[in-house]
């Protein structure tokens, strides 16, 4: 049985705020991915159930995704490019089956579908075959979603206070 966290995580780059981030037994997932693939740049990547996703029709993918109902399987955009926070650039998909009091991924790859609606996320899909199936307790996983859950309307307040500010800002004159 694996483990799995929502625990929050350093941004690797600087010009992002710190997030809550997938821990999968004890390695970051986008860490792992970027360990097993080289040179495709998945560290760094980002959630799919953070706030600033850009779309709302893609947030509702994601969240009607994440948890399929029990006996039923769905392909889930689990992590994103933080510079589009969008489908539209690197997009990593989990095939997630409800078994009860398991949840399964059953498969991890890149999302490869041209067509931009959202519910076509996960339409075509490079597998990725270094990854395992990974078997987590329904509980975890329901505190881990939680968690993501929590964290939503402490970075709206966040994303919205930073908006006020900027609006408020006066801009200084040159000397």
């Amino acid at each position: 049985m694996n483990k799995i966290e929502g625990i929050q995580d350093e941004s690797d780059y600087e010009d992002y705020w710190d997030f809550i981030n997938y821990r999968i037994d004890e390695y970051w997932l986008d860490e792992k991915l970027d360990e097993l693939y080289l040179n495709n740049m998945y560290k760094g990547l980002i959630p799919t159930l953070v706030y600033w996703m850009e779309r709302e029709d893609e947030k509702a993918v994601v969240w009607k995704r994440i948890l399929p109902n029990e006996n039923e399987t769905t392909i889930c955009p689990i992590l994103m490019c933080p510079d589009d926070n969008d489908f539209s650039c690197t997009l990593i998909v989990a095939e997630i089956r409800n078994c009860g009091d398991l949840i399964q991924w059953k498969q991890i790859g890149i999302d490869k579908t041209k067509e931009w609606e959202a519910e076509k996320a996960g339409s075509t899909v490079k597998w990725f075959d270094k990854f395992k199936e990974l078997n987590f307790s329904k509980e975890d996983y329901l505190i881990m979603l939680e968690i993501f859950r929590q964290r939503l309307t402490i970075d709206k307040l966040r994303i919205e206070e930073h908006m006020k500010d900027c609006k408020n800002k006066k801009p200084t004159p040159n000397n």
